[in-house]
């Protein structure tokens, strides 16, 4: 959930040790709200624990998890769900983490993948009036009567 981008010299300096937690399924769905777009796009929902570089969210993977959901859960319920499997996720790696032994493994899809950014976001929700306690059912239905 760490919203400012870490200077490029902060980076360089620390390389292959700054790690973020991201609750999506990357490549899919980098920047905000990935919960969000994954069930506007469609897209595997999961989480993924990589290394920082310079553009957001495509550093090298260090672990990922693939998480389901059913269409009586809402944002707000997978967000939850989502941040308890990242967190389940650091736990299982921690010990490699803390080491920096930290391989790169290849993400579950080689696909390009996708980006959202804030002002794309609040677009989405004010033109659907889609809110955060919303079924994904509900989400659905709109969707696929405006999209």
């Amino acid at each position: 959930n760490y919203v400012s981008r870490i200077k490029s010299e902060v980076i360089t300096l620390y390389t292959d040790k700054i790690i973020n937690l991201h609750i999506s399924m990357l490549p899919y769905n980098r920047g905000i709200s990935p919960n969000l777009w994954s069930f506007v796009d469609n897209t595997p929902k999961g989480v993924t624990i990589h290394y920082v570089d310079e553009t957001i969210d495509t550093g090298g993977i260090i672990a990922q998890r693939e998480v389901f959901f059913d269409d009586s859960e809402t944002l707000v319920s997978s967000y939850a769900k989502l941040h308890a499997e990242i967190q389940q996720l650091f736990i299982e790696n921690w010990e490699h983490i803390k080491l920096c032994e930290c391989p790169v493994i290849s993400p579950k899809y080689n696909v390009a993948g996708s980006y959202h950014n804030r002002r794309e976001t609040n677009a989405l929700m004010e033109r659907f009036g889609i809110l955060y306690s919303d079924r994904i059912s509900t989400l659905r239905e709109i969707l696929q009567c405006n999209i």
